[in-house]
């Protein structure tokens, strides 16, 4: 083990191999110490010999160190306190404020000085070791709490989003929702020909960077800040993707992903719904139509036939007809009225079919609805969750 000894002002060094003392009682250096001695005239050249020891010896003189020494002295680099008979109060102060891992004497003798060193140095790698481990724990912890507090944002965007009733309503909640992961972006819903833009006033390069991946069969494109989520019916481009931190920027991804999706399902499920409604209308209509032509078309055949069935009758008795004859006449007639009456009926059925389908419609358009309606407007931090 190597030892860099610092003492003076200006400051001397001297690079001291198997723990050696160089320094007798009276604070003098011994004989033996000046080939030790090594060249350090400025503060790199110190930093430089700092950076080859195994431990550093600061020896309390009759002078304070030079702080500017002692401060860039590396944080894992052990420091040891060396009181010589001459130690200055103060030097030792200023040792004492440098924060020295431990002290040595000059009365030790050569094999306790060397136990000493020895023990300090072991001490201080497995204190550099527990704060290294200590510090990837702090890390794996923090990780995993900012996974779940991304997580813990899209859960309650989920949650949200089953009340949404329009794509308005539904840009604004994936937008909130990157607000809440410190992230900005641009939202496209696409059905056919069908295409919505939020916020509308995006910028032209913007827009054609969605139209060339609406084209394009890549589900997920990243390009520096830039993170794209191309979809059936729906596109997200992040436009400040943290790219220079690669933990958050792969959670990110999986994130948004997962936002994407469930923010798509409902968009289907709101399309769906507006062509339910659409149907819903035509149909009421055609079921108007079809009750106001039955109407009319149940009072007309009914007068048509019933005068005319009266006109036979009256006809029958004037005409040379024999009582066969004139009853085939009268059967006739009777059969005309009872074909176009079962006529009537057959339209009451289409009528009552078509009200059982405008019922069924009503159904599975009131299981669409939501409370919407009756939630609060919605704040910038709708879809927030704090974890820590």
């Amino acid at each position: 083990m190597e030892a860099l000894w610092l003492m003076g002002n200006p400051g001397r060094c001297f690079r001291v191999p198997d723990q050696q003392i160089i320094i007798d009682k009276q604070g003098e250096l011994f004989s033996s110490a000046p080939p030790f001695e090594v060249p350090a005239t400025s503060l790199d050249d110190f930093m430089g010999l700092c950076a080859s020891a195994d431990i550093i010896v600061l020896v309390a003189g009759g002078k304070q160190l030079d702080s500017q020494w002692l401060a860039a002295i590396p944080p894992h680099l052990p420091k040891v306190g060396f009181l010589a008979n001459n130690s200055h109060p103060e030097a030792r102060l200023q040792l004492t404020m440098v924060g020295v891992d431990g002290y040595v004497s000059i009365s030790m003798c050569q094999p306790d000085f060397e136990v000493v060193l020895q023990k300090i140095h072991e001490d201080k790698l497995a204190i550099n070791g527990l704060q290294e481990e200590l510090k990837n724990f702090s890390a794996i912890a923090f990780t995993a709490m900012s996974s779940a507090s991304e997580m813990g944002t899209v859960a309650v965007f989920a949650e949200k989003v089953q009340g949404v009733m329009d794509l308005h309503r539904l840009a604004h909640l994936v937008l909130a929702c990157l607000k809440d992961l410190r992230l900005e972006g641009v939202i496209q819903f696409m059905f056919e020909e069908d295409v919505t833009l939020f916020p509308a006033d995006v910028s032209i390069s913007y827009q054609k960077l969605l139209h060339s991946a609406r084209v394009s069969a890549a589900r997920i494109v990243s390009q520096g800040r830039f993170l794209l989520f191309s979809f059936d019916h729906i596109q997200l481009l992040v436009t400040d993707a943290p790219h220079l931190d690669q933990d958050r920027y792969g959670r990110l991804r999986d994130v948004l992903a997962h936002l994407v999706s469930i923010a798509e399902a409902r968009a289907k499920t709101l399309k769906v719904n507006t062509l339910l409604k659409a149907q819903q209308d035509n149909t009421r209509m055609v079921m108007t139509l079809l009750e106001m032509a039955a109407a009319d078309n149940r009072n007309s055949v009914k007068e048509i036939m019933t005068g005319l069935s009266n006109s036979l009758r009256v006809m029958a008795t004037g005409f040379d007809l024999n009582m066969e004859q004139e009853s085939e006449l009268l059967s006739l007639s009777d059969r005309a009225l009872n074909s176009l009456e079962g006529l009537q009926e057959a339209t009451s059925a289409v009528e009552v079919h078509f009200r059982s389908l405008i019922q069924q419609l009503d159904t599975a358009t009131n299981l669409l609805k939501s409370g919407e309606s009756e939630q609060p407007v919605v704040e910038d931090s709708d879809s927030r969750v704090e974890l820590f």
